[in-house]
């Protein structure tokens, strides 16, 4: 009759090294999940001061549209300037897109540039043919915490009519979480 095999006789504190091996890989997808590097490198112009954030959203590379105290830039490309004239109540200086450049609310340069992009963006996606690559109308916006919002909404509805729909504001992460 053949011997049958038994089992090793164990050691009390022995740790298994499949179980280790297991815990090493579980804890290495996880490290390697969590890590980011979609940092998005801003230049900062010295006519723009970034509001504080407490936002824990990483941000996405898009149109960037720039709003400082002077002016209006699509992708560092100066496309109006604001003009600066005194508040009729307060008499205090204010920043606001000029009436001559407008159509209601539409601000007409800063729309025309903005199709242009959004056309582009939408070609490049039709010829990638990936689902990734499709456009969805996203726009980096940063503006200075010291523009009025008129100025804003203006920006913000010219965007929008130039289909660009999803806004993400540009802020430096700072503020209580």
């Amino acid at each position: 009759m053949a011997k049958k095999k038994g089992r090793r006789p164990t050691v009390e504190g022995e740790l298994s090294i499949t179980s280790m091996m297991d815990m090493m890989t579980i804890i290495l997808v996880f490290l390697l999940k969590s890590y980011s590097t979609e940092d998005i490198s801003v230049k900062a112009s010295d006519d723009l001061e970034i509001p504080l954030s407490s936002a824990k959203k990483p941000p996405r590379l898009a149109v960037n549209l720039v709003v400082t105290r002077s002016q209006v830039l699509v992708d560092s490309v100066p496309v109006l300037s604001l003009e600066r004239v005194p508040d009729e109540e307060t008499g205090e200086e204010i920043v606001r897109v000029p009436e001559d450049e407008k159509k209601g609310q539409m601000v007409s340069k800063l729309y025309d540039r903005l199709l242009e992009k959004a056309e582009y963006a939408e070609e490049l996606s039709q010829r990638a043919g990936t689902e990734d690559s499709e456009f969805k109308g996203q726009i980096l916006l940063q503006c200075d915490r010291r523009l009025p919002f008129n100025v804003i909404r203006e920006v913000m509805y010219t965007a929008g009519q130039a289909k660009f729909g999803e806004f993400k504001f540009v802020v430096i992460q700072g503020g209580e979480g």
